[in-house]
């Protein structure tokens, strides 16, 4: 059986437009456990049929399992919710579980813990159900960024603990970390993505470039010291686009620009700045890279040294730095050796960092 109470709140949260509720009440009258067949007895008509696909994977244990009536009804808001795509709305509770899904690397599932987050969001901080729905998505331009979901409930239960408002921050990346960062918890660092094509980072004329998803102030100012790029003596520092954002970073003869874990090994547990550009005023000749990349390309150095028709000690010389090619012997090796940037005869230590904390959230 189920009280009046539980009737009244099936029939205000399983929508008459998309579903038969009498024939969802009648179900529930007569099961104690709830099985996937639930979402079969309530058949959408046949306008709404594009609506039922939404639902058939909860059917097949995607999403949903058997469970006791008493956690279905308190979960039928979930269940029964429809993105009302006339509104521009196209969150549901397929893709939070899709997000899911793949947050997990498509492993073992407890989708206990995603209902968990859904029962605190609507039952404890008292969001509306749309916005549990579309607000990742609006913060994203994604369906699944079911890691972005899990940060909005960190952050709504510290807004909680210290008492502040805004359920639906501007920027949720930015406002979790500020509120991190007067709590006295350290801030998230968000490691640079992919710029262009696939690259870790790229030069346009006199500006270089990185992706990332990056905290900005309601200004759109990047605030760098929560972003996995370290910058010295910037002509200026840009910063475009909405969740998936460009760093431009306007280059002069003294920058200096790091980036966070770019070239860790794997498995490396460090937190390394890795150099990726330094400016000419600031430069010095560091002659590694000719043995790194001869060995690489397997040659020898006579070989190296005949194609660049000079003497095997000329060669050596260069090689072992007590001595520096004029800037067309230089050109003739990067040709040989398959170097495509000065950058890489530039003297730059990399700095370990033992005190970031670095994001660890996946993004599409």
């Amino acid at each position: 059986m189920i009280t009046a109470e539980q009737e009244q709140f099936i029939r205000k949260y399983v929508s008459k437009e998309y579903f038969d509720v009498d024939r969802v009440v009648d179900y529930l009258r007569l099961h104690e456990v709830v099985g996937g067949e639930i979402f079969a007895v309530a058949p959408l008509p046949e306008s709404k049929m594009a609506h039922l696909g939404r639902l058939e994977l909860l059917r097949d244990g995607y999403g949903f399992n058997a469970i006791d009536k008493e956690t279905f009804i308190k979960r039928i808001p979930f269940y029964f919710y429809v993105a009302d795509g006339r509104g521009k709305h196209c969150g549901d509770l397929k893709s939070i579980i899709y997000g899911y899904y793949r947050f997990t690397q498509y492993g073992d599932q407890n989708y206990e813990e995603v209902y968990e987050r859904l029962e605190r969001l609507f039952y404890h901080h008292k969001v509306n159900l749309v916005d549990i729905m579309e607000y990742t998505i609006a913060q994203t331009g994604y369906v699944s960024r079911y890691d972005i979901f899990c940060l909005w409930c960190d952050y709504l239960d510290l807004c909680e603990r210290l008492h502040r408002g805004d359920k639906t921050p501007k920027s949720l990346i930015y406002s979790y970390n500020e509120l991190m960062f007067y709590s006295g918890i350290e801030p998230i660092v968000y490691l640079p993505g992919l710029v262009g094509f696939n690259e870790d980072f790229m030069r346009e004329d006199n500006e270089i470039v990185v992706g990332g998803e990056f905290p900005c102030d309601e200004d759109g100012d990047p605030i760098m010291e929560w972003i996995g790029v370290k910058v010295e003596n910037a002509a200026y520092i840009h910063c475009s686009g909405d969740f998936k954002k460009e760093l431009r970073i306007g280059l002069t003869p003294t920058t200096k620009i790091y980036m966070l874990n770019i070239y860790n090994k794997e498995g490396e547990k460090k937190n390394i700045w890795w150099p990726i550009y330094f400016g000419s005023a600031v430069t010095e000749f560091d002659s590694w890279a000719f043995k790194f990349y001869r060995e690489r390309n397997g040659f020898t150095q006579k070989q190296v040294a005949d194609a660049v028709e000079t003497s095997v000690r000329t060669y050596q010389k260069w090689e072992s730095g007590d001595s520096i090619p004029d800037g067309y012997n230089l050109i003739r090796l990067m040709n040989i050796l398959n170097i495509d940037s000065v950058q890489e005869f530039i003297k730059k230590e990399p700095i370990v960092d033992e005190k970031i904390r670095v994001e660890d959230w996946i993004g599409d």
